[in-house]
């Protein structure tokens, strides 16, 4: 019996699949072809592919359709698209409901060959990835994502936090949507001294008016229609440690007075319950909304407002925190580089520019998501416009005087949460100024290459002629001889 990888082709096109049955053929691998959905699903069901190549549309149904259908029966199977270029978007699409990769027609061996190949070797490491994900849930480790940035205006809200999360002071956490407020709060609560305890969220604009009650505070077996059991609130469920009321401002005013008398008895009434349940919780709630104005409308209990507000902490949109954009954006590119298994490439300075120099209306959840597409389409060696945006913004005329692209391909880090500023040290314990760490950058990395500037310049992240420049300016001030 042959050993050779299995690769399935499935198109309604009768030369494509000749033309990469062939291809593929020449690569001693062995392949099956299919020209639609039902007779892919029933060599599937003879011989199960190592890889599937599918076009998207077809008589019988989709490459989305296919895609899920395999998921279902063979949910560690390499699923790659084959689209033309005006469906991009479509197999991004299918990207995110777990395909492998794309290929854009007409097709070229290359880029099949190396997108195949990548795929079998992704699957070869993804047994032991997912058997120490595995033994991750069991032994309960659970990985938060962190906060990323240096910016003067993020260091004071985590100093702040950090000092008043061990407390049983109730926090209010406001900002913009996209400003990473569940993320603070998990950020709190790992602060605390109930970090062994549970984390529990609730997005309280996620429920009907009807659900949240009996998602706050539980209910007895009865208690309604559908109540066939016993069943705890989140309040409950986080006893012993932290509490995240998301978009508190969306709780209706009838439900407001209970969560007061709660916050201030430290006990639930569960529905249809005949005793309240004493619970011990820390409590943090947070808005996108201004709750000021919400007492002065009628629409927010002035009283449950001041007893939530007792440690405001704002978080600052990114538009106010430039400094951080650089950081922000090379750790979304290192995660989701090694989410899809993706070639981590640099940022073009184009894209650079452009981040520096947008508005970021969405917040830290805008970059992610458009550095996750970014990912998932580039073609190029560096990432271009074209790879975020479909409608390219204008890009800024200068550089942005806060970040140097030498800082911007530095590792990010997360933000300290200390009363001292953001610092970098000599040996001596000296403070280092930026422009000493560029030098020391770069000189590191003539180092590594010996003395090849073309080499230094591609780890680096800039053009040779930056580099150049750099090292003339270094030269004239006495810092380099």
């Amino acid at each position: 019996m042959s050993t050779a990888p299995k690769i399935l082709i499935v198109d309604d096109d009768q030369t494509v699949r000749i033309n990469l049955f062939e291809m593929l053929s020449r690569k001693q691998f062995h392949v099956m072809a299919a020209e639609n959905v039902t007779m892919a699903m029933e060599m599937v069901g003879e011989s199960a592919p190592d890889i599937v190549l599918t076009d998207l549309k077809m008589t019988d149904g989709t490459g989305l359709d296919l895609l899920k259908k395999i998921k279902f029966k063979l949910p560690t199977v390499p699923v790659i698209l084959l689209t033309g270029h005006a469906s991009v978007d479509t197999a991004v699409e299918a990207m995110r409901l777990g395909a492998h990769d794309y290929v854009l027609k007409p097709v070229q061996s290359d880029a099949v060959f190396a997108v195949v190949e990548q795929a079998l070797q992704s699957r070869k490491i993804g047994k032991v990835s997912r058997t120490l994900r595995a033994a991750r849930q069991k032994s309960g480790m659970k990985k938060d994502k962190p906060i990323i940035g240096n910016s003067e205006s993020l260091r004071k809200v985590m100093i702040r936090a950090k000092k008043v999360a061990s407390s049983k002071a109730t926090i209010l956490v406001s900002g913009e949507s996209g400003t990473g407020k569940e993320v603070f709060a998990r950020y709190i609560h790992s602060e605390s001294d109930r970090a062994n305890g549970p984390f529990v969220a609730l997005n309280c604009a996620a429920l009907p008016e009807g659900l949240l009650e009996s998602e706050l505070f539980g209910h007895e077996k009865g208690a309604f229609t559908g109540a066939v059991s016993a069943k705890k609130g989140k309040f409950e469920l986080a006893s012993g440690g932290t509490i995240l009321l998301d978009e508190i401002g969306e709780v209706p005013l009838h439900l407001q007075a209970k969560l007061l008398r709660v916050l201030q008895e430290e006990e639930v009434d569960r529905l249809g319950g005949s005793e309240p349940v004493v619970v011990d919780v820390h409590v943090v709630a947070s808005t996108n909304r201004n709750l000021k104005d919400m007492v002065a409308e009628g629409t927010f209990r002035q009283d449950l407002f001041y007893r939530l507000n007792v440690i405001p902490l704002l978080l600052p949109p990114l538009r106010e925190r430039k400094s951080d954009i650089p950081v922000l954006a090379q750790y979304f590119l290192e995660k989701f580089s090694r989410i899809y298994d993706r070639e981590l490439k640099p940022f073009s300075e184009s894209v650079q520019r452009a981040f520096l120099a947008d508005n970021w209306t969405g917040n830290v959840r805008e970059m992610e998501n458009l550095v996750e597409r970014a990912v998932l389409l580039c073609q190029t060696p560096n990432y271009q416009l074209e790879d975020f945006w479909d409608d390219i913004p204008e890009e800024s005329s200068g550089t942005d005087s806060v970040v140097s692209p030498l800082v911007w391909h530095a590792s990010p880090v997360a933000a300290p949460a200390e009363d001292s500023p953001v610092k970098i040290h000599a040996d001596d314990g000296s403070l280092v100024s930026l422009k000493n760490v560029e030098r020391q950058m770069i000189l590191h990395a003539l180092e590594k290459t010996d003395n090849n500037r073309t080499h230094a310049a591609k780890m680096l992240g800039i053009s040779v002629r930056t580099l150049r420049n750099k090292l003339h300016e270094y030269r004239n001030s006495g810092l380099l001889v």
